[in-house]
C-alpha cells in the first residue's frame, strides 16, 4: 500500500475535477442534433456520484475525529 495520501479536501477537488471531466467527455460524445435530455441525465448521475463521494469523506472524516486509530485514518 502506498504511503501517499491526499490531504481530504484535495481528495474532494480532485473528484470534483474528474467528475466535470467526465460529464464534458459525456457532452462532447453527442451527435449534433442528440437528445438534451440524455445529457442532462448523464450530468444528474454525474452530480449525483460526486455529492455521494463527498458525504463519504465527510462521514470517514467524522469516524476518524471520533477514533484515529482506525485502520481507514491512517497515521497523522
Amino acid at each position: 500500500m502506498s504511503s501517499h495520501r491526499l490531504a481530504p479536501g484535495s481528495r474532494t477537488f480532485l473528484r470534483a475535477g474528474l467528475a466535470l471531466l467526465v460529464s464534458l467527455s459525456v457532452a462532447g460524445c453527442l451527435p449534433a442534433g442528440g437528445s438534451l435530455e440524455s445529457a442532462y441525465r448523464a450530468n444528474l448521475a454525474s452530480e449525483t456520484a460526486l455529492n455521494a463521494q463527498i458525504m463519504s469523506d465527510r462521514a470517514r472524516a467524522q469516524r476518524c475525529d471520533r477514533d484515529p486509530a482506525r485502520r481507514e485514518c491512517g497515521r497523522r
